[in-house]
Parts: structure tokens; sequence; C-alpha cells
């Protein structure tokens, strides 16, 4: 039994763990304890509250799993009871989705020679009863396709990727080869169960005698491609991949104790009572704590604006078209910032100089973003023009310059988990400054936009200066919005002792959450915006061949 200890604000029996694959994996934003918790499904809230099921389906691959039980098994394997409904555009996708992979499975195994496999794969395992009296059952599992040939000589699982396993967007992410070899090692070890009744059962696993081979192979949804595959071997080589590999992580997820608060807190039982996370009663001006709890970023609600199936069918990560979401303009911006971050975050800390721009001005790179001819050398000046109004010329040399950094909060008025990530935080004097570092081409300010309302980044920092979240003097904090210009920098300042910017602020973020927050049917809003729109090609109210050319095919 593990010394893990249990967490206040959780009860329960934390003698049943559960991993997925996906567990072996590591993410920079991951909360540890987070995955320990979600790693023990007997766990539950000390204080039970209401239970707020989402709207819709959340997760974008259990239609398309379900599409394939239905092809594969004439039933779907979830409990209906836990069925959300999914958006017509996550239907749209999943239909998709089961085409593209039936088509590849039958060039994996054109001869058939492989069925698939109704129930799911479990390595099981029990520690002996220990002084406390009690077992611990540890349930490893591998979320995917699961396929033997008859005589189960041969286990293959199939992974999908929701886009293409070959062409994939600038930050594409391989697979992690310790998801991989949990993965094999399950497929090689693993016995047959069906899902549990309820979550918190342990599987009634039946045992299988081991295969003589295994293979992990990825297909995306998007276009039914199928690369190498990611695991092709023996039960034994699974078993010294697993441990070399998967298992020191799987500990480490198991024990974790440390906190990190990120996006993942709005499905945390935690959330609650986490001292980690910070409290931001009443930013988003919404007293109402029937909604489900769900993770909100500014970014969101500008899309949301835009369009609420927008914002919904990114929220579900679906393939989306990168070149209409990263136009040359937005291109050049994620450059130019790149470029400033790297720039703040140098050691020893200085003040940038116009000599600090690329030198080359018409070919230039940062953080993966490329840039030439024309947009390079654009770039470049509005770089040379940050030089004057560096934050780094005015703060504290003992304090600490954040840059780029995820904060998180909690509005408990709204239940809703807020994540930021401000351009830079830094001290001045002892007081908090935020920076938003903003860059165009037009020479001069246009339309006499209100700075707050122009960019709710800014609207929303200053309401969160104004609670007080980040510490400090609040009436001496302060919020900088700098807006570079190929003639030169505009530099905006609001502060919290400004109580008609703090009340604009105010009526901005709510005008924005408000109408997001008690939507619950995320429908399409059609408009000029649609002809750039990156998931055209999901959206319900498009016509069917709306956007194919956007991955790639013919229109």
């Amino acid at each position: 039994m593990t010394d893990w200890p249990l967490p206040e604000g959780l009860t329960g029996d934390p003698r049943l763990i559960r991993v997925f694959a996906g567990g072996a994996k590591e993410g920079a934003e991951d909360c540890p304890t987070l995955r320990a918790v979600k790693a023990r499904p007997r766990l539950r809230a000390a204080h039970r509250t209401p239970y707020k099921p989402d709207d819709l389906e959340t997760f974008a691959l259990a239609p398309v799993m379900r599409r394939l039980d239905l092809l594969e098994f004439g039933r779907i394997r979830d409990d209906p009871a836990r069925v959300r409904p999914s958006h017509p555009g996550l239907e749209r996708f999943a239909e998709h989705a089961a085409a593209q992979y039936r088509a590849a499975a039958e060039s994996l195994d054109p001869e058939g020679r492989l069925l698939p496999d109704p129930k799911y794969w479990v390595r099981q395992t029990r520690t002996p009863a220990g002084s406390g009296g009690g077992r611990t059952v540890y349930e490893l599992r591998a979320w995917g396709r699961c396929y033997a040939d008859r005589e189960r000589t041969v286990c293959e699982l199939r992974l999908l990727r929701f886009g293409s396993v070959h062409r994939g967007g600038r930050r594409r992410a391989e697979r992690d080869p310790a998801e991989t070899a949990m993965a094999a090692y399950v497929s090689a070890y693993g016995g047959r169960a069906a899902e549990p009744a309820r979550w918190g059962d342990e599987h009634e696993v039946q045992g299988v005698a081991a295969p003589r081979r295994i293979r992990v192979v990825e297909i995306g949804c998007l276009d039914g491609s199928v690369g190498e595959p990611l695991f092709d071997g023996t039960p034994e080589e699974a078993d010294a991949a697993y441990r070399r590999l998967a298992a020191p992580r799987l500990r480490a997820t198991v024990d974790a104790v440390h906190r990190r608060p990120g996006p993942g807190c709005a499905a945390c039982r935690l959330a609650a009572s986490c001292p980690d996370l910070p409290r931001a009663s009443g930013v988003l001006g919404i007293a109402d704590v029937s909604r489900p709890r769900r993770t909100l970023s500014v970014t969101d609600l500008r899309r949301y604006a835009k369009c609420p199936a927008q914002e919904h069918l990114r929220r579900l990560h679906l393939p989306y078209d990168e070149s209409r979401e990263h136009d040359r303009h937005v291109t050049r911006g994620h450059a130019v910032h790149a470029w400033l971050q790297r720039l703040h975050e140098r050691t020893p800390r200085r003040p940038c100089t116009p000599a600090d721009a690329p030198a080359d001005p018409t070919d230039w790179a940062a953080d993966g973003w490329h840039l030439t001819g024309a947009d390079a050398e654009l770039g470049a000046r509005l770089i040379g023009r940050h030089a004057a109004v560096c934050p780094l010329r005015h703060a504290d040399p003992e304090a600490p310059v954040i840059a780029e950094r995820l904060f998180t909060f909690r509005d408990p008025e709204a239940d809703v988990v807020l994540v930021t990530k401000p351009d830079l935080v830094y001290r001045s004097g002892g007081a908090v400054v935020w920076r938003e570092i903003k860059s165009t081409k037009y020479r001069t300010p246009r339309g006499g936009e209100d700075v707050l309302e122009r960019y709710p980044q800014a609207a929303l920092a200053l309401v969160l200066l104004a609670e007080g979240v980040f510490g400090g003097d609040v009436r001496r904090s302060r919020v900088e919005v700098e807006v570079l210009r190929p003639t030169g920098s505009d530099l905006e300042l609001v502060s919290p002792r400004q109580t008609d910017r703090v009340a604009t602020a105010r009526r901005v973020i709510r005008g924005l959450a408000a109408p997001w927050h008690r939507d619950a049917t995320s429908a399409p809003k059609p408009g000029k915006h649609c002809a750039r729109c990156e998931v055209a090609r999901w959206c319900p109210a498009a016509p069917p061949s709306s956007g194919a050319s956007a991955f790639g095919e013919p229109r």
C-alpha cells in the first residue's frame, strides 16, 4: 500500500488505483496531485456538492468510439445513462472520423485476420493486506480499439489521434514513449474486462494467455493516416519498455503530493478546498453556481463573442485549419512575442536595446514562428521599437520578472476556473505591474476604441489587480498596455485607483462572460467571420463540403 497522504477535503477509500496509459505521459501544466486523485476513483469531496453534469459531451473521441462500437459490435459499450448529448459539430466530426478509421483499419488488416474485442484490456494486480487490514488493487488500462486474432497470438491496440499521424501542425506533439510502453505492456499482460457498473468498482478481469506478439499503432481521425507501429514486439520487450519508461512515471503519478494549479482544476475534486488555487470572488461579475464548473480564458471569451460554436469546437480540440487561425499577421505577432519573451528571460537580466532585434531582419524565427521578407522586416522593426519602453528599465532588480507564465484562479461566485497568461508580471517600486504587449502594422491608433474594450486581457488584468490576487499594494499596482507600431510604441497605463476604469473593466468582462456562462447549446452565429473560421469544416451551419480545402483536400 502506498503511503500517499489523503489530501484534506477528500474522503473515501484510496486503495483502488486505476491509471490509463495517458497517466504515463508528462505535461508541463498538469497538477501532480490532480493526477494522483484521478487515479483513485473511490475518493470524493468531503463536503458533497450538487452534481452538475456538462450540457454537452466534453471528450471529443467518445462519440467516435461509440460509432465504431455500433459498427463492430452492434451496440455501444457505454452506459446510456452516462452519455451526454454531443454538439452537432462534434457529431459531424465523429461521423467523418469513424469513416476514416474504418478505411485505415482495412488497410492495416486487409484479410480481416484480427477481430475487434468488445472487452477492455486491463492489467490488474493486488497487494497483500497490510497492517491496516486492507489490500490495494492496481489497475492499468490502455484506452483505444483492441484487436486480436482467433488464437490470440497477436494483439493489436489502435490509438486514435485527432488530426493526422503524418501531417501535423506547427506544434504537433509526438506520442510520449512512456505512454506507448504502458499501452504495449497492458496489451501483453492484461486480461479482458467490461466497464465496471460504477466507476469506483473494480474491474472483473478475465485472465487470458499472453500473446506472442504485440503491436501498438496510431490512426489519424482526420485523414485515416497510419504511421509505422509505435511498438511491435514480444511481451518480454513490452515488459522491458514498461519498466524502463512507464513504471517510474506511474509511481510518481500515484504518489504525487505537489500541487500546480492549471486548466485541470475545473475537473478536480479538490477545487473548492485547494489552498493552492487562489480565489478571485466576483471577478466575472456573475452570481450563479448552478452551471457546470468549467475553465475559462480571455481567448475563450473572444472566440465565444465571435461565434459560440467556434469556441465550443475549439474547446474540444477538434482538428482546425492553422492557416486560417495563424494568418501572416497573427504569425508575425506570435514571432514578435516569442522573441521578446526570450529577451526578457535572459540571465543576467537586462533591458532590451535596439541591437537586440534580429540580426537578419529579412529571415528570422522564434519558438518555431518563422518570418521572411516584408513580414520579417516589419517584425524586426517592431522589436526594435520595444526597447524604448522595455519594462525591465523600471523593474525592481531583486524581484522576479515572470514572462508568459500561466496563472489560475477560481471565481467561486460563478464556479469558474480562470486561466490567464500575462506577457509580463514584474514589480516596480514594490508595486505589481502587469504588462500586455501588442503589435500592429498600423502607424497610428484606429477608431479611438477604449483600450480595455479592445484588449479584454487588459480589462481582466485590471480587475484581478483591483481584487488584490497578486498581493502587494493594490492602489499602486497598474496595468500597462504596450502597442508596438512601425513608427514607435504607445504605452497606456490603467490603475485600480481609477475607479471609473475599474468599473469599465468589470463591465467588459461581465459583458463577455455572462452570455458564455449561461449558454447550454453553443449554437453557431453565422457572419462574415465564417470565411476565416478555422473549424468551419465541422460547423453544423456550414454546407458539408465547407472548409474541406483547409485540411489539404479539394473542395
